[in-house]
Protein backbone atom coordinates (compact mmCIF):
# COMPACT_ATOMS: atom_id res chain seq x y z
CA UNK A 1 0.00 0.00 0.00
CA UNK A 2 1.17 3.49 -0.84
CA UNK A 3 1.36 6.12 1.92
CA UNK A 4 -0.75 9.09 0.87
CA UNK A 5 -1.69 12.54 2.04
CA UNK A 6 -5.23 13.92 1.61
CA UNK A 7 -3.93 15.79 -1.46
CA UNK A 8 -2.73 12.51 -3.00
CA UNK A 9 -6.21 11.07 -2.54
CA UNK A 10 -7.86 14.07 -4.19
CA UNK A 11 -5.51 13.97 -7.16
CA UNK A 12 -6.02 10.24 -7.71
CA UNK A 13 -9.81 10.03 -7.41
CA UNK A 14 -10.23 10.86 -11.10
CA UNK A 15 -7.82 8.16 -12.29
CA UNK A 16 -8.94 5.28 -14.48
CA UNK A 17 -8.42 2.88 -11.57
CA UNK A 18 -10.57 2.55 -8.48
CA UNK A 19 -8.94 3.56 -5.21
CA UNK A 20 -8.93 1.34 -2.10
CA UNK A 21 -8.10 3.53 0.88
CA UNK A 22 -7.27 2.54 4.44
CA UNK A 23 -7.34 5.07 7.27
CA UNK A 24 -5.09 3.96 10.12
CA UNK A 25 -2.73 5.17 12.81
CA UNK A 26 0.36 3.80 14.51
CA UNK A 27 -0.36 1.88 17.69
CA UNK A 28 -3.81 0.77 16.51
CA UNK A 29 -4.02 -2.98 17.16
CA UNK A 30 -6.87 -3.60 14.71
CA UNK A 31 -4.96 -1.64 12.07
CA UNK A 32 -2.01 -3.99 12.46
CA UNK A 33 -4.29 -7.04 12.41
CA UNK A 34 -5.73 -5.91 9.08
CA UNK A 35 -2.35 -5.72 7.32
CA UNK A 36 -2.22 -9.36 6.10
CA UNK A 37 -5.76 -9.03 4.73
CA UNK A 38 -5.03 -5.81 2.86
CA UNK A 39 -1.82 -7.34 1.47
CA UNK A 40 -3.85 -10.29 0.14
CA UNK A 41 -6.46 -7.96 -1.34
CA UNK A 42 -3.77 -5.92 -3.06
CA UNK A 43 -2.29 -9.08 -4.56
CA UNK A 44 -5.74 -10.12 -5.81
CA UNK A 45 -7.19 -6.77 -6.96
CA UNK A 46 -4.12 -4.55 -7.30
CA UNK A 47 -3.90 -4.66 -11.07
CA UNK A 48 -7.13 -2.71 -11.56
CA UNK A 49 -7.15 -0.76 -8.27
CA UNK A 50 -4.80 1.59 -6.45
CA UNK A 51 -4.18 0.63 -2.81
CA UNK A 52 -3.27 3.46 -0.46
CA UNK A 53 -3.34 4.37 3.22
CA UNK A 54 -3.48 7.62 5.16
CA UNK A 55 -2.18 7.96 8.72
CA UNK A 56 -4.90 9.86 10.59
CA UNK A 57 -2.49 10.83 13.36
CA UNK A 58 -0.87 13.07 10.73
CA UNK A 59 -4.14 13.98 8.97
CA UNK A 60 -6.97 13.85 11.54
CA UNK A 61 -9.31 15.67 9.15
CA UNK A 62 -9.53 12.42 7.18
CA UNK A 63 -11.73 10.95 9.92
CA UNK A 64 -14.52 13.17 8.59
CA UNK A 65 -14.98 10.98 5.52
CA UNK A 66 -15.47 7.88 7.68
CA UNK A 67 -18.00 9.66 9.92
CA UNK A 68 -16.47 7.64 12.75
CA UNK A 69 -13.36 7.56 14.89
CA UNK A 70 -13.20 3.77 14.69
CA UNK A 71 -10.06 2.52 12.98
CA UNK A 72 -9.13 1.08 10.65
CA UNK A 73 -11.61 2.39 8.12
CA UNK A 74 -11.62 1.15 4.53
CA UNK A 75 -13.07 2.81 1.44
CA UNK A 76 -13.45 2.00 -2.21
CA UNK A 77 -13.71 4.96 -4.57
CA UNK A 78 -14.78 4.43 -8.16
CA UNK A 79 -15.03 7.17 -10.78
CA UNK A 80 -14.30 9.79 -8.11
CA UNK A 81 -17.11 8.72 -5.78
CA UNK A 82 -17.25 6.55 -2.69
CA UNK A 83 -18.51 3.13 -3.77
CA UNK A 84 -18.35 1.50 -0.35
CA UNK A 85 -16.87 1.57 3.12
CA UNK A 86 -16.16 -0.71 6.04
CA UNK A 87 -15.48 0.82 9.45
CA UNK A 88 -13.45 -1.43 11.75
CA UNK A 89 -11.67 -4.60 10.70
CA UNK A 90 -14.23 -7.37 10.28
CA UNK A 91 -12.13 -9.85 8.32
CA UNK A 92 -11.03 -10.23 4.73
CA UNK A 93 -14.44 -11.47 3.51
CA UNK A 94 -16.07 -8.18 4.53
CA UNK A 95 -13.36 -6.23 2.67
CA UNK A 96 -13.75 -8.41 -0.43
CA UNK A 97 -17.42 -7.42 -0.53
CA UNK A 98 -16.29 -3.89 -1.44
CA UNK A 99 -14.83 -5.20 -4.69
CA UNK A 100 -17.71 -7.55 -5.47
CA UNK A 101 -20.51 -5.01 -5.11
Amino acid sequence: MIDWTPEDLKSNLDSQKSVFLKLWKPGCGACKLSEPATTRLEAKYGESNVFAKVDVSSYPEMLEISESEVLPAFFLFSEGKMAGKVVGFKGIKKLEELFEA
